[in-house]
């Protein structure tokens, strides 16, 4: 006798999607802080707990992407059509693509500054991956700052296709993720 396929994703995968949703929140808030902190505060509280916020984005993300190919992909039911598939795949793969490339690229920030990114209550610091460079630090951080606002969009359009699943076609598929 067959086993019935799984209603929900794999315990792991729920918890690192939901706390990457809280990383994520939690390095836009802490940006934001560090902004104002740097007229005239102490700007460098909130930008580390910035970039240990995308530390965190980066950890999940391989416990994400481990988790998923891992592990059995509960079905949507009903099933999609070809179209949603293909947005669905997309729209995931961006997803990742940015929860990848923001905190490299926030790293690559930091070094071209000059700096290392140090994990909190340890003292270490990461290497540095490449050489100071004020640049190419202005350029990264450009690229950081546009790309994160993308996200954002993105993020939103996520929701958006979650919220459309729920409450107008009445798949399974957020339900999956709960």
């Amino acid at each position: 006798m067959r086993a019935a396929p799984r209603q929900r994703y794999a315990a792991t995968v729920r918890w690192a999607h939901w706390l990457t949703v809280l990383a994520v929140a939690a390095a836009y808030l802490l940006v934001e802080l560090g902004d104002d902190d740097e007229h005239g505060g102490s700007a460098g509280t909130a930008m580390q707990a910035h970039y240990l916020a995308g530390l965190v984005v980066l950890g999940l993300l391989l416990v994400r992407v481990l988790g998923m190919a891992l592990g059995p992909r509960p079905p949507i039911v009903p099933a999609p059509g070809p179209l949603s598939v293909l947005a669905a795949r997309v729209m995931h793969l961006a997803l990742y693509l940015f929860l990848l490339a923001q905190p490299v690229l926030g790293i690559l920030a930091v070094n071209y500054a000059g700096g290392t990114v140090t994990l909190p209550w340890s003292g270490m610091s990461l290497l540095a991956l490449v050489h100071a460079d004020p640049g190419a630090r202005e350029f990264v951080e450009e690229l950081h700052e546009s790309l994160g606002e993308i996200l954002y969009g993105v993020i939103g359009l996520h929701v958006a296709a979650a919220l459309w699943h729920h409450f107008v076609k009445g798949d399974n598929t957020l339900r999956r993720m709960l």
